[in-house]
Order: C-alpha cells, then structure tokens, then sequence
C-alpha cells in the first residue's frame, strides 16, 4: 500500500497585497508577500495569512470581493479567518465599515479625513525593522483636540494638540496636517515635530528604549565630561586656560582623550579626581 503524503501547508505571509501591479510586491519583498490580482486568488491568500499578516488594499473596490470571500468562507467551513490587520490605500463604502472591523484586528485608512503617508515612503516604513518608531499617518480632529497618529506597525498613538505649542516661531496649522520623510516628520504647516519627540514625551517604553540607546552611545570621557559639568552648573567658559570651543570638541569627542596640564584643569574645576570624571 502506497503512502499517502500530506501536502505541506503554505508559509504564512507577512503582507497580503491586493493590487494589480507588482512595483509595490517587488519593495515588501517577494518571500514575505502574497500578491493578489484576481478575486479567485483570494482563498489562496486567506490560506497565506496569520495574526501577524497585514493586508493591504490599494484599491477601495477590492474591500467588497474581500469581504463576500471572507464571509462564504466562514459559512462553509465555520470557523473565522486569521485576517491580522488591515491597511486601506483608498477609503471603502462607509457601509463597509463595521464588517470589516469584525474580520481584521485593526483597520486604518477607512475614512477620508486619515492623511497618509505617500506610496514609496510609506511602503518602506511598513517593511522597516523600526516601524513601530515611526508614523505611516493619522487624523487630526480639531473639535476634540487630538491627533490620532498611526504607527508603522499599526498602533494607535493619541495625543493633545495643545502638546505643539502655539507661540513657537512657526504656529502649528491643524487644517494642514501631514506626515513626512518617511516617518520621522509630523506636520501642520510650517510647523514640524520630530517622531522621536513625539513618542518620548507619551510612550514611556518608547522613552527607556532611547534612554537606553543614548547611554550606550554616550560611553567615553567626552560625554561623562558633559554630563558632570552640566551636574555641576558649570559653562564651557568656566575652564581656566581651556577655550570653550576645547571643551566641546572634546565633548563630542572630536578629539582625543586630554591628558596632562588639560585633563588637571578641568578635574580641578569639576572637583573630582582626573581618574573619577570617566565615571560619570
């Protein structure tokens, strides 16, 4: 008797693609993206997807075959799709709505008012090792006094807009709201605030993980020195025989290591031992 063998089951994918041209399959990456063109290929794609896969529609008229294809799956074999999120290009059928919020996780784009992302910068953010540092778009809701940001890894993020100040040297315009340079840059006209800014004043593992960050990349004497003279409230004026442009190339650590009459000098001022300043 022959043995049967079972066919192996397809790898999950981390995007599904509905779309008809193959530039954006090509920049996700061809191994971790499942292109659909034609409606009938939806089962297969459905078989492609995980909790952690997210859909991307480019065009709103796929929103309806995506969803008649999901509910007959659900009719013939009873159980629910493993859809993960959903990401819309185009806004669907207001009607649509609702149902789609109860097949995906979590469903961006749906209405008009989401500014986005352009295509190529956007693309690039969801692919990217540190999307969830960065913004792929949001809404801006001016009676309530919030701006919903989304992050690249889908997450919403809600902030005050009081928390952009109103007498900085560009006032912020909220009727002209957008997000830029792949992420890094939130918007409102001539105003700018950094994604960095952003999420280390609300997220606080946002904030250890820079905090982190920064401390293994200020290691040396330069930054020990600049974190001691600023611990003592002391200026770069404030080193006898050391020019404040020494002081700050030292600093940065532009320069080497100062020995000598130098590293005697500003031990002396910053009342520590040549030896301890390093420790800082």
């Amino acid at each position: 008797m022959g043995i049967t063998k079972k066919a192996p089951s397809p790898a999950f994918k981390r995007f599904i693609l509905l779309d008809s041209t193959r530039n954006p399959c090509a920049q996700l990456g061809r191994a971790q993206t499942f292109c659909v063109r034609k409606v009938r290929e939806l089962d297969e794609a459905f078989r492609h997807s995980s909790l952690d896969s997210l859909w991307i529609v480019v065009r709103s008229r796929w929103a309806e075959p995506l969803l008649g294809a999901a509910c007959s799956h659900f009719v013939q074999y009873q159980e629910r799709l493993a859809l993960g999120d959903l990401l819309m290009l185009e806004p669907p059928r207001s009607e649509l709505i609702p149902s789609l919020h109860s097949q995906f996780r979590r469903v961006v784009g749906e209405v008009p008012s989401f500014k986005m992302l352009p295509g190529e910068q956007l693309l690039e953010v969801l692919s990217s090792d540190n999307r969830a540092d960065l913004f792929l778009g949001g809404i801006v809701d001016q009676r309530s006094g919030t701006l919903t940001l989304t992050r690249g890894d889908l997450a919403a993020l809600i902030v005050p807009l009081s928390m952009f100040p109103g007498d900085a040297p560009s006032k912020p315009d909220f009727g002209r709201f957008e997000v830029d340079d792949y992420g890094y840059t939130v918007r409102f006209g001539d105003f700018e605030a950094s994604a960095h800014s952003i999420l280390y004043r609300v997220d606080p593992e946002y904030r250890r993980r820079a905090n982190k960050r920064r401390l293994a990349e200020d290691k040396g004497f330069g930054p020990s020195l600049r974190r001691l003279r600023i611990l003592r409230r002391l200026s770069r004026n404030d080193f006898p025989g050391i020019s404040p442009k020494t002081v700050a190339r030292i600093e940065r650590k532009e320069t080497e290591k100062p020995h000598g009459q130098t590293l005697d000098a500003l031990a002396k001022v910053l009342g520590v031992a040549r030896a301890e300043i390093e420790t800082y």
